[in-house]
């Protein structure tokens, strides 16, 4: 199943347990706490979605590959939504991880990462 599309291209080595959506979320715009305690908020008009995605281990080329498809600050991307199942677009900020490498002896390895993905704009 693909989960995640950039441009015509589908991850793959997303780790199970590594797919996180959050869809229709309120766009709080501001938060006061009362003097009682309670809180109050302003919420925006459209409700946003957000996706982490976990990829596991990569070696150089394909960390280079899945790295140009989130050069951008803000991109489309198409992915599964849960709550419809079926395969939606939106527009994204890409939030860049930060990555560890596992090894660099003669094939460069890359330990799991994580991508976040937040939306912007309509639908």
């Amino acid at each position: 199943m693909v989960l995640l599309v950039h441009e015509g291209f589908e991850f793959k080595n997303i780790l199970s347990g590594g797919y996180i959506i959050k869809e229709d979320e309120p766009d709080i715009i501001s938060e006061v706490k009362m003097a009682n305690g309670s809180i109050r908020r302003n919420y925006g008009d459209m409700p946003k979605t957000s996706i982490k995605v976990k990829f596991g281990k990569l070696n150089k080329d394909t960390y280079k590959e899945y790295m140009s498809h989130f050069s951008k600050n803000e991109d489309i991307y198409s992915y599964f939504s849960l709550k419809e199942q079926k395969m939606k677009s939106k527009k994204f900020f890409v939030i860049f991880p930060e990555i560890s490498v596992e090894s660099i002896c003669q094939k460069h390895r890359y330990d799991e990462f994580e991508i976040e993905l937040q939306q912007c704009g309509e639908d």
